[in-house]
This record gives structure tokens, C-alpha cells and sequence, in this order.
């Protein structure tokens, strides 16, 4: 086997052995409440969101888009299948600058604010008889390798660390939202993605608040 080749060799091994840098990048936790996300105060650049709404009524809507589920840039009909699984896509291209939320073949886009570092993937469920689940989430090819959900009167935060997003990025995966009974209404059964900038609380180290407490 002449160098060449066994140096080939050598970088193919290595290249099947260690993990890929997006793969070593991409971090995920859970937080257990709003109290919890509201703690690291969140600068978020956009929020895409599917909700039970109405039943795909005329009087509100099951998908948007925007700055804020409370005041949506961009909203659409959708009319949920209780246990159907819905695949959908969250794109940001750095090019244009938009973002663009795919679901269900219903298309919404909008411009946001630049500057964002992590994903946080909130499900909720109010109701008994109710879930709610969003998993085989994939990051710019990478497995995210977990997921969120919720059911009854339940709450769950999936955050995603570790990803260049303001490059542009691709997430994808499944959303499925059951019920027994009655269909629940508005967002009693719903998911939210938000993207946002969360920097690091500057704490002074112990030394140094001893020091300024000498010169008051």
C-alpha cells in the first residue's frame, strides 16, 4: 500500500470515528415552566406557532407567524386531524433575510430582527384527553435527538443550544396534536418555536464586590 493511499486511509477512520462539529455543537434541555424561560430573558427575533384555534373557522386561526403570538406578523386556517402526525419546516435565509414556516401545505413568511442563538420548543396541553407532541426534530441535518410534549394540564420546554442560526438554518420535524372528546379551542392544545438571543447574566466574582464595599 503505497503512502498516499494508507494517509487516505487514515482520514477516512478518523472522519468515521469523531463526531461532526455540528453534531458536537448541538445541546438540548428542558425547562419545566414559563417562570423558568422567562428567567433567562430571551430577546426572541420570531415565534412561529400551530394551535388548535377553531377547527379551521373563519373567527381565528391555527397557524402564525411573527414578533409574538399575541399580535402574529403573518396567520392561516389550518383544521387539525386529532392523532395525524404534521410534518413541518422553520427556514431562515441569511440572503433574504426571511423566515418561512411550512405546514400542512399552508406557506407563512416574515422578516425578522437579526440575532439569535437558541430554540426553544414549548408545547402545551390544558385539557384532560389532551396531548401534544413534536419530535424528530433535525436541525441543518443534525438529529436534535430529543423532543417536547405535553398532555392534560401540562407544559414542556425543549431548548436547543449550539447552532448556528443567524447563518441561516433549516428545522424540521413532526407536530401531533389528540384528543378524546370535545375539540379544545384556541390554545389550549398548542406548540410554539421560538427563536431568540440569550446572553449570559454578568455576575461579579466575590473578590471584587469585597473590594468596592471598602471604598463606599
Amino acid at each position: 500500500m503505497s503512502a498516499a493511499i494508507r494517509t487516505l486511509a487514515a482520514v477516512a477512520v478518523i472522519a468515521l470515528v469523531l463526531p461532526s462539529a455540528a453534531t458536537a455543537a448541538l445541546t438540548v434541555s428542558h425547562l419545566a415552566s414559563d417562570a423558568d424561560l422567562f428567567a433567562l430573558s430571551p430577546t426572541y427575533a420570531f415565534i412561529a406557532e400551530g394551535r388548535i384555534g377553531d377547527g379551521a373557522g373563519a373567527a381565528t386561526f391555527e397557524l402564525d407567524l411573527g414578533p409574538d403570538t399575541g399580535a402574529p406578523a403573518t396567520t392561516a386556517q389550518y383544521g387539525w386531524v386529532s392523532g395525524a402526525v404534521e410534518p413541518f419546516s422553520l427556514v431562515y435565509g441569511v440572503g433574504l433575510g426571511l423566515v418561512t414556516f411550512e405546514l400542512g401545505g399552508k406557506t407563512l413568511t416574515y422578516a425578522p430582527l437579526l440575532g439569535f442563538t437558541d430554540v426553544f420548543v414549548r408545547t402545551r396541553a390544558v385539557e384532560a384527553g389532551t396531548s401534544i407532541v413534536v419530535t424528530d426534530l433535525v436541525l441543518d441535518g443534525v438529529a436534535v435527538g430529543d423532543l417536547s410534549s405535553a398532555m392534560g394540564d401540562g407544559l414542556d420546554i425543549l431548548r436547543i443550544q449550539g447552532g448556528v442560526l443567524s447563518d441561516g438554518f433549516t428545522l424540521t420535524g413532526n407536530a401531533t396534536l389528540s384528543w378524546t372528546g370535545a375539540r379544545p379551542s384556541q390554545s389550549r392544545l398548542a406548540f410554539q418555536i421560538k427563536v431568540g438571543d440569550v446572553r449570559p447574566t454578568l455576575t461579579l466574582p466575590a473578590t471584587l464586590g469585597s473590594i468596592k464595599g471598602l471604598y463606599r
